[in-house]
């Protein structure tokens, strides 16, 4: 139990048994036909002497039961916590892992991508360029021919505009 509180407990039962004792010389000094209120007085004063002395017992008791319930409490919480720490050390593990796994895969996708855009411009690089060069020639062709239709689409015009005067 609490010192404070054991000590402040222990002052009450001092202090009471001090009243206790002026309250009894000063009922022993009432007279004869007061009998029945000297021993009521000194009853309740016994009573209240022993309901103090239980309550401290008890308190002292209760007290120490809680600091073991609360001791118990914290060595459980405390195993529960250690428990924990494994599965959580075991997860983190995992995941670690995991982890490593899955950059491995995204490095080796990587690489695999990067050769195969190099195997691709290998060998359909050249032939993309021999046919974006036939594709500019052709629309080099085709860019000439429709010049050369406009032209003469402009000369028939003009030759049109020139005749009506």
């Amino acid at each position: 139990m609490d010192t404070r509180i054991r000590e402040a407990i222990d002052e009450s039962l001092k202090e009471l048994k001090s009243m206790q004792g002026r309250v009894e010389e000063f009922i022993d000094d009432l007279p004869d036909d007061t009998e029945q209120i000297k021993r009521t007085t000194k009853s309740v004063l016994e009573h209240l002497s022993s309901v103090l002395t239980n309550v401290a017992d008890q308190a002292g008791s209760k007290a120490e039961e809680a600091q073991l319930q609360a001791h118990l409490g914290v060595m459980e919480a405390k195993d529960k916590l250690e428990a924990s720490k494994v599965v959580l050390d075991d997860v983190l593990a995992r995941s670690a892992e995991e982890s490593r796994k899955v950059m491995d895969e995204v490095e080796l996708k990587q690489h695999l991508a990067k050769l195969e855009a190099k195997e691709f411009w290998e060998v359909r690089g050249s032939k993309l360029a021999e046919e974006f060069q036939a594709s500019a020639s052709n629309m080099q062709e085709l860019a000439e021919k429709a010049a050369g239709e406009l032209s003469t689409a402009f000369s028939q015009w003009n030759e049109q505009f020139k005749s009506r005067k």
